[in-house]
């Protein structure tokens, strides 16, 4: 990023005046190198400081900004990037790559932190790598004199959260009518709650001649049925579609750059992502393309719902928990003894099962108790791991850009003004969510309960990668640091690659995270 600079009166992420201060814009690609003994911003490498007039920062763009005794690194709501850090005892690199910031042979992956990727145990700013932190969308990172270094999201601000009575579907209106989209647009369509409602307000804001839905769907998966009613809600509203038909080739390929602070689900699926970015952008006859995401519409919401949220809806509305453990029961088809026992067995965070057990007795931190665990708390830490995933760029290239607008401040604070038991009925999860929506657009495609099922792709994948991801795992970095249970691996990959199962999200992470540090040892 080339670095230009200016005094200016600056607005924070929530459109508030800042202090006035000086703010470095970042724009390409130069790494800024901040010295803590003096607070000065500099290029790193040597690079000279623009000269020219400093851009009007956009609500996106991330900058720096130099206060007193106090150095600022912010990352906007919305950005779709993270911005990384790599801290020294004096200084602090900052990048929008994480390749940028990294030192080959010092900043590598630490087994420490691998282990605490794969039980769920990390922090805002975690990074695999040591010495480098990163700074989500809605992130800021406060640097002092001396090395002093806090990261906060802007999430855990957001109390004024009055605006349950507000509309969904003219929230994302208005979030669409201020981006700059480009003159025809790409909807990464699923069919499903969260796409259709995004599909629907684009439509409303831009017509249905600029928007094309793409759906990527498996044939022979359990929603082979996805295509078909993707397509009959985009002819309902006479919007362009196509069907992207997901290979189980496309799935667990190597990983190309960029490569994000931390293993991330979209590795696994990085080929697919790269192939409905140029598809939307041949169509489209655009280059790089705008492709609007639906993603994080589920976090947000709570789809589907963790069993923990009853635990506060006993604490907070006890006269109304027989009634929402009724509705559980009959949502998930699962019976309320059932229902009964997870709420008190089931730890809010597990521990990986491929783990070894000298593993986690040796790495494992104080985890939270079950009776401790508040449903805000549980809330808010699902809406920031949409909001970090958000943050992870698949593309860096001329492609695409990404607009995420379920991660978008408006929608953030609607969602938590919704009470958690009031999210779902007996019938539906996001239950105000897709009632205002279908009202607000006179349809009822909002309330379609299953769809985008990808565990036959992803079981084939296994067995079709079953010599390269076998090997990754048992003969790769994590065998060397001895962190893996190799016998129950094999059981568990073979049982779901033989279709037995299902989904495994445990190892899913694993083996994402086995992909990962091979990027970095063959790219970096």
């Amino acid at each position: 990023m080339s670095l230009v600079h200016s005094p200016v009166g600056l607005r924070d992420g929530g459109n508030n005046p800042c202090t006035e201060c000086v703010a470095h814009h970042l724009i390409e690609r130069v790494p800024l190198l901040i010295r803590l003994d003096d607070n000065s911003i500099t290029p790193a490498q040597g690079q000279s400081i623009s000269s020219e007039m400093a851009p009007s920062r956009t609500a996106r763009a991330p900058y720096v900004e130099a206060e007193g005794d106090e150095i600022r690194v912010r990352n906007p709501l919305g950005s779709c990037r993270e911005v990384y850090l790599r801290t020294a005892s004096s200084s602090v690199l900052v990048g929008s790559t994480l390749e940028e910031v990294l030192e080959k042979g010092t900043n590598t992956p630490a087994p420490e932190k691998i282990v605490a990727h794969l039980n769920n145990d990390r922090a805002l700013g975690f990074s695999v790598w040591r010495d480098v932190h990163v700074i989500p969308a809605g992130g800021v990172a406060h640097l002092q004199r001396g090395g002093a270094l806090h990261i906060a999201s802007k999430l855990d601000s957001m109390h004024d959260v009055s605006n349950a009575a507000g509309d969904p579907a003219a929230i994302l209106e208005e979030l669409l009518q201020r981006e700059s989209l480009t003159e025809r647009f790409g909807v990464s369509f699923s069919g499903g709650c969260d796409s259709t409602s995004l599909l629907f307000a684009a439509a409303a804001v831009y017509g249905v001649e600029q928007p094309v839905a793409c759906t990527w769907y498996f044939p022979g998966g359990s929603a082979h049925d996805d295509a078909k009613i993707a397509s009959a809600i985009a002819d309902e509203l006479g919007v362009e579609h196509f069907s992207l038909t997901l290979s189980e080739d496309l799935l667990f390929r190597p990983i190309q750059r960029p490569l994000p602070a931390a293993p991330s689900t979209a590795l696994a699926f990085q080929a697919v992502i790269y192939r409905l970015a140029e598809e939307l952008s041949i169509r489209t006859k655009t280059r790089p393309v705008t492709i609007l995401d639906g993603h994080g519409g589920d976090h947000i919401f709570l789809d589907p719902v963790p069993v923990a949220t009853l635990r506060g809806t006993l604490r907070r509305q006890p006269s109304v928990f027989a009634r929402k453990l009724s509705h559980y029961a009959q949502l998930y088809s699962v019976s309320y003894i059932r229902v009964l026992r997870a709420m008190v067995k089931t730890s809010p965070n597990p521990v990986n099962k491929f783990l070894r057990k000298e593993v986690i007795t040796d790495f494992h931190q104080d985890r939270p108790s079950l009776t401790a665990v508040r449903n805000e708390s549980l809330r808010r830490a699902l809406m920031q791991d949409a909001i970090s995933e958000n943050s992870y760029r698949v593309i860096c290239d001329e492609r695409a850009q990404y607009l995420r607008p379920f991660t978008q401040d408006e929608m953030l604070r609607y969602a938590l003004s919704l009470p958690t038991d009031a999210l779902y009925d007996q019938n539906h999860t996001r239950l105000p969510f897709r009632q205002k929506v279908a009202k607000h657009y006179n349809t009822t495609a909002v309330f379609r309960r299953r769809k985008g099922s990808v565990t036959g792709a992803f079981q084939k994948a296994l067995w079709n990668n079953r010599a390269y991801l076998e090997a990754l795992v048992l003969e790769g970095q994590l065998a060397q640091w001895e962190l893996i249970d190799r016998k129950r691996f094999r059981e568990v990959y073979n049982q779901t690659a033989l279709g037995c199962g299902g989904f495994d999200h445990d190892l899913l992470k694993l083996l994402t995270t086995a992909l990962l540090i091979d990027a970095y040892q063959r790219l970096l």
